[in-house]
């Protein structure tokens, strides 16, 4: 197969025919063939090694009798290995999904049971979460391939494979050409309530965040991307590996993000853009000031709001839109533009609105839901993988609710203001709260709990847990009880604040008002159990 010419240009507003995997594959590995394409821990890989590499995979999945109607989810932590299963997984035309590897426990079995599994990408945190699983559920569930270096998971899964194991001779002609309507990728979310939701991404959706992405920062091929942000996160993969690898850019991975060694990393590959969340820059912000921090050749950071005393201090722009899982990006600024405050203008592809409670269209000015829907085809999401009432909830009178709330001003600029009293968003990633709540009242002093977003910076928001003991009992310290329920959740979703009350308070109605928790103040009885960024 002859690869497709695009030009940058094209690539910038990708067509909806063109968005499908193979042709962007074949078109960056031979156009960009001795480019460095991909860099992490000191290994360098060009799009023609890289493109091998996948293509090696590819076969290995193909002996394994993965392809459409395949199901992999990839539970790793960010590495080149991550990036060679997502493209091979999605050459095959087999349905990746991008799952947390800190995922544990009951969380992680009722995500592997709702998306049919046949294979599992695995590393080492993720084995030993595996370890606990219940594999007769899992009937669909063929084999698990984990990397070279996890020598303690034999025996725990009658089909173990290394990873090495797969890497087959390169055959280009496995390539399965996909359309742009195909979902070809499940990433699991939060919502205000109930468990995490399979978000159904058909290809015309999963590349609109990178053109998106790509006008937003003028990315060229002389970038270089540096990116800490975990690849099971939508702006670590797609508005970051994915851009670089369709414009022919460099993408450098890290692990994790640190505080202490962020700009040196930042200074020694030479980065251009960096992908950090809004409560990260602030981190960076409290650290003693250096003479040299203006020394490195980063242009923009993304992901993050505007921050005039950042931006002065380190000599970079800041660089914001608004996107979730299930819709993208759906308000940005082009590069070149900027209002302070502002996430941004609307996106050419889609029509947004500012409404009530009833789905009534504001006047300008006021406050309320954002909602929004498409005006090209196959661009947002198909629906939450085998939750049609959760799917049609969503959609009601022909809307995307956001459940984030806006001021749209005279310019066509939109201002983010709040949102929904039960959603948690803390860096970067929505969270359940009623996860939580079950996992927290399987404890046999815990009577019942409630879960709410606490402020934190930049929008974000701290979980903080109200807790009523059972009747009798002496109720366990909030350090006990904290490390009890680390080995149930990933760390992600560990509240940061826990409160013991005597009762819970009421609306007129005699519900559990959650708005009246959310919005109280932390007191004497509050105990903080802080979880730093990593420093």
């Amino acid at each position: 197969m002859m690869p497709p010419a695009l030009s940058d240009e094209l690539i910038r507003n990708l067509p909806l025919d063109l968005r499908v995997f193979s042709d962007i594959f074949q078109h960056s590995t031979a156009k960009h063939a001795k480019r460095i394409f991909l860099s992490f821990e000191d290994q360098d890989y060009t799009y023609q090694e890289f493109g091998e590499q996948t293509l090696s995979l590819l076969a290995g999945l193909k002996s394994q009798g993965i392809g459409k109607g395949s199901v992999v989810p990839i539970m790793m932590v960010n590495s080149a290995q991550y990036v060679m299963a997502w493209f091979a997984v999605h050459l095959s035309g087999a349905t990746m999904a991008l799952v947390n590897p800190g995922l544990k426990g009951r969380l992680l079995e009722q995500l592997l049971l709702d998306c049919n599994c046949s294979m599992i990408f695995a590393c080492k945190e993720a084995c030993k979460n595996l370890r606990d699983i219940d594999f007769s559920l899992l009937s669909t569930l063929k084999s698990i391939v984990v990397l070279d270096h996890v020598d303690d998971f034999e025996g725990y899964f009658k089909k173990t494979l290394k990873f090495s194991e797969l890497l087959l001779k390169p055959d280009p002609t496995l390539m399965v050409k996909s359309n742009f309507q195909d979902v070809q990728s499940i990433f699991y979310t939060s919502g205000s309530s109930g468990p995490s939701k399979g978000v159904l991404m058909p290809n015309a959706h999963f590349f609109a965040n990178p053109c998106t992405f790509i006008r937003l920062t003028d990315l060229k091929k002389e970038d270089v991307i540096f990116n800490a942000l975990p690849l099971f996160h939508g702006v670590g993969s797609r508005q970051g590996v994915l851009p670089a690898f369709m414009m022919g850019a460099k993408i450098v991975l890290a692990t994790k993000f640190s505080a202490t060694h962020f700009w040196g990393w930042v200074r020694q590959c030479n980065a251009t853009i960096a992908l950090l969340t809004p409560s990260m820059p602030s981190v960076l912000l409290a650290r003693e000031s250096h003479p040299n921090e203006k020394n490195h050749s980063l242009r923009a950071i993304y992901n993050v709001p505007h921050d005039e005393e950042f931006e002065k201090r380190f000599n970079v722009s800041m660089l914001v839109s608004f996107a979730i899982t299930e819709i993208g990006a759906v308000i940005y600024t082009p590069h070149g533009e900027k209002r302070v405050g502002a996430m941004g203008q609307a996106h050419e592809d889609w029509e947004l609105a500012i409404v009530d409670s009833h789905d009534n269209v504001l006047p300008q000015g006021q406050e309320g839901e954002l909602v929004c829907r498409p005006k090209k085809p196959y661009i947002m999401f198909t629906g939450y993988l085998n939750q049609a009432q959760a799917t049609a909830n969503a959609f009601r009178n022909l809307w995307y609710h956001t459940s984030d709330f806006m001021v749209q001003d005279d310019k066509g600029y939109f201002f983010f203001t709040g949102r929904d009293k039960d959603r948690i968003r803390r860096r970067g990633e929505n969270i359940s709260p009623m996860e939580i709540e079950n996992e927290i009242k399987t404890n046999p002093s815990i009577a019942d709990c409630i879960a709410v977003g606490f402020p934190a910076l930049d929008g974000e928001d701290e979980i903080r847990v109200f807790l009523l003991g059972q009747s009798g009992q002496d109720l366990p310290p909030v350090q006990q009880l904290h490390d009890w329920l680390n080995q149930k959740l990933p760390r992600s979703m560990l509240p940061r604040y826990y409160e013991y009350i005597e009762s819970y308070p009421v609306t007129s109605t005699q519900k559990i008002d959650r708005k009246a928790l959310k919005d109280m103040e932390i007191n004497a009885n509050t105990v903080d159990i802080t979880l730093p960024l990593e420093l």
